[in-house]
């Protein structure tokens, strides 16, 4: 994560982070099946919630995860530091320090939205991953979250969530649904591309609350970035907490949240000569 990560490097982030790898590991890791797999990698890794979780499913994978953020490395080995098959490196993930074809898997989960250039990420995770392995983008399209009846306090907030995050950090909020154009661009193989719901008023395999809460730290914790450089007010911060007050009351509210997950490989080309 670069410096103008929008949630920020605090230990409140940190169990942040931790906490929404548990409330979203339905729709990260559902359907997913590493048991033919030895080696992965993550890039942006952050804190090793995710890592953590993986290691949890498939004991026999050898993990790496790659940060560029020091503060997230620290907490992350702390996090993992009775994880024996987990190395941590810091690094940039648009030039990866790993030789091609070093992993069966590489995955992002909630990174592409943070970083300038995300074909250049993917480009790198296709060139250290085997041909015969696969690359896993799981990735947020904000413009996917929405209440109904709508809740005009709360869109304000996302509104200038999404601009700050894009224009201060380089990042791109909707970069979810323009994974199957940048893998293909970059002439890999997209093997399956399907929506994956976050969060959703109608998912009866998670309490209502847990996901409201989720959602409103989520938007909370961008709250310093955006007060201190001008995108938002303390009143607008105000009026989010009142409308997800008022939310939480009633069950009439509908709400959703939506990702993508795209699994892609780059075909093994023929050497030259």
């Amino acid at each position: 994560m670069s410096d103008h990560y929008i949630h920020g490097f605090s230990d409140a982030e940190r169990e942040r982070l931790i906490a929404q790898a548990e409330i979203l590991s339905g729709p990260v890791f559902g359907g997913l099946d590493f048991s033919a797999d030895q080696h992965l990698l993550e890039v942006g890794c952050a804190v090793g919630a995710e890592l953590h979780l993986i290691a949890q499913r498939a004991p026999h994978l050898t993990l790496t995860g790659l940060d560029l953020s020091g503060v997230h490395l620290r907490a992350g080995r702390a996090w993992l530091e009775d994880q024996e098959r987990v190395r941590l490196v810091q690094g940039d993930a648009h030039a990866l320090p790993f030789a091609d074809d070093s992993f069966d898997v590489g995955m992002t989960i909630w990174l592409l939205e943070h970083v300038a250039d995300a074909a250049g990420v993917v480009a790198e995770l296709l060139r250290v991953v085997k041909p015969t392995g696969r690359v896993i983008l799981t990735e947020v399209d904000n413009a996917t979250f929405g209440f109904e009846p709508p809740q005009p306090a709360i869109a304000a907030w996302w509104e200038a969530f999404n601009r700050c995050q894009a224009e201060m950090g380089g990042g791109d909020p909707f970069v979810g649904r323009k994974l199957r154009r940048i893998a293909e661009s970059l002439g890999a193989k997209v093997l399956t591309e399907e929506p994956r719901p976050v969060i959703a008023s109608g998912d009866v395999t998670r309490a209502r609350d847990v996901q409201l809460y989720y959602l409103r730290d989520l938007l909370e914790s961008g709250a310093d970035r955006l007060l201190a450089s001008g995108y938002a007010t303390l009143d607008m911060l105000d009026g989010m907490a009142a409308a997800f007050d008022a939310v939480q009351a009633t069950t009439e509210v509908v709400f959703q949240y939506s990702a993508v997950r795209l699994i892609c490989r780059m075909p093994r080309r023929p050497s030259a000569g």
